[in-house]
């Protein structure tokens, strides 16, 4: 009979804290509004680039010449698509539910972190190919490519800089979510259960 009571209390303690380890629905849902706040947040700041340089960049093609005009050129274009994506993130972030699970959760933030690596290793590619474009440029003599050079090196370096801090920032909310669940681990033989005090 003690053996049985002992099983049954260790049970008991091993389900409460399993329990403990996971968030609650309400710290969960509040987890992913703050997840899709920084990301809708950061689609407004890129819409904010980018309505930016559409306007200077315009207004620059029109008042200058040389390789400023190409450079304001260049940076109105990139920007259209970079307000496209802004507006279809936005658009896409704010009709997302924060009432999902914890593995969908994890997996969102997984998923948007990923990409967020993906597009720093093409802002980097972008600035690369302005730094070829701009050197080429000086070399033939071309104003349109030492503008599109100095605009693919400006709007790579910003979108570099955007991607990182937005993945820092990501990461960190997805830290501290996975560390909560820390406290319980299998092996595939043997549970552990660590339990703070």
């Amino acid at each position: 009979m003690k053996k049985k009571l002992t099983l049954f209390i260790l049970i008991q303690i091993l389900f409460c804290s399993f329990l403990y380890a996971q968030p609650d629905p309400a710290s969960l849902e509040a987890i992913n509004e703050k997840r899709i706040s920084l990301n809708s947040n950061a689609m407004l700041v890129l819409g904010g680039w980018a309505v930016t340089n559409l306007a200077i960049g315009t207004l620059g093609m029109a008042q200058t010449g040389g390789t400023t005009k190409y450079l304001h050129q260049m940076n109105a274009a990139w920007n259209v698509v970079n307000l496209s994506i802004a507006g279809f993130g936005y658009y896409g972030i704010r009709n997302q539910s924060a009432g999902i699970g914890l593995s969908e959760t994890i997996t969102e933030f997984h998923n948007f972190e990923k990409i967020l690596l993906f597009n720093a290793g093409l802002d980097i590619g972008y600035m690369a190919i302005g730094a070829y474009l701009w050197e080429r440029g000086i070399r033939k003599d071309s104003n349109r490519m030492i503008g599109y050079g100095q605009s693919m090196i400006l709007q790579g370096g910003f979108l570099f800089v955007f991607d990182a801090v937005l993945y820092f920032l990501s990461n960190r909310e997805s830290s501290r979510l996975i560390e909560s669940l820390n406290q319980i681990q299998f092996s595939g033989t043997a549970l552990t259960l660590n339990i703070p005090f």
